[in-house]
């Protein structure tokens, strides 16, 4: 995060996405996280998903961690997808999750800021 006021997120992102998440919603709603923080997910969806649905989400933390993680949140945002229509990027706020989980994804995050991005 900057100290000049630009970055408001209370939680860093991470640089890199999980290739799987999990939700009651059904398969296919929820596909792959673009990015996620202590304080929750960006990910894609083939259809629009109303603002404030609420939905629990699992998703596995990459090794070292490998660790499940199961939450509830909110749907805080929607918008279509630059790939067009049928694609939507859903932002979900996490309004419970477990201490443990919330620490495991901070320092997933963590390790994932400060390690070397692949091709550079």
């Amino acid at each position: 995060m900057t100290s000049d006021g630009s970055e408001r997120r209370r939680y860093p992102r991470s640089r890199r996405g999980l290739p799987l998440i999990q939700d009651e919603s059904g398969p296919g709603v929820l596909n792959h996280v673009d990015n996620i923080s202590a304080n929750g997910v960006l990910c894609h969806t083939v259809k629009p998903v109303p603002l404030m649905t609420r939905m629990r989400i699992s998703l596995d933390l990459p090794k070292p961690s490998g660790r499940r993680i199961d939450a509830e949140g909110v749907v805080v945002r929607c918008i279509p997808h630059e790939r067009g229509d049928d694609h939507f990027r859903v932002a979900i706020l996490f309004t419970k999750i477990d201490d443990e989980d919330h620490e495991a994804i901070r320092q997933f995050v963590e390790q994932d800021i400060v390690a070397p991005v692949e091709g550079e």
